[in-house]
């Protein structure tokens, strides 16, 4: 299942199954149903993003269900797999989703930003980054973030990288 914001290259499906073969044969465990996602707003932050992964510095994706809700697209479950694009919607990373909370907006601290890259840990940062991103993306449906707009906190744990 496909939903990408504007911004990144769509991927192309033969490198999505290339990737996806690769990562299987290195653990034979996974399944074959994946979502496509993108972290990031450019090329920089994107491979930061890789970055603080590898680290295990991030460790959590956030959803907003209502985007979700208006594509169509089923909300992530723990053991849900994640196929990470680079900007150029080059496969990079496999995911594997863990615990999966719900939160409301105005009740998100530090205890939901610890999970995110470094530089936006602190909750005020966190929000007003995520508030505009998401004001974006809600637009499109008549829809704008408020204090009480349910978010997922997808936890996860890194399984394969070509990054």
């Amino acid at each position: 299942m496909i939903y990408l914001p504007d911004g990144p290259e769509r991927p192309n499906q033969a490198a999505l199954d290339a990737f996806w073969t690769e990562a299987k044969v290195s653990n034979p465990e996974i399944g074959d149903e994946y979502q496509v996602r993108w972290f990031g707003i450019d090329v920089k932050t994107t491979r930061g993003i890789f970055g603080y992964i590898k680290e295990g510095v991030k460790t959590a994706t956030y959803t907003v269900p209502w985007i979700l809700e208006q594509e169509g697209v089923p909300l992530a479950r723990a053991g849900d797999y994640i196929v990470l694009i680079d900007y150029d919607g080059t496969p990079a990373m496999l995911l594997r989703i863990g615990k999966v909370e719900a939160w409301k907006f105005e009740a998100i601290d530090e205890r939901v930003t610890h999970t995110d890259g470094s530089s936006v840990r602190d909750p005020n940062v966190w929000k007003l980054l995520h508030k505009a991103f998401w004001n974006s993306e809600l637009k499109q449906y008549g829809l704008k973030v408020t204090d009480d707009m349910p978010v997922l906190v997808e936890h996860f744990e890194r399984v394969f990288d070509k990054v």
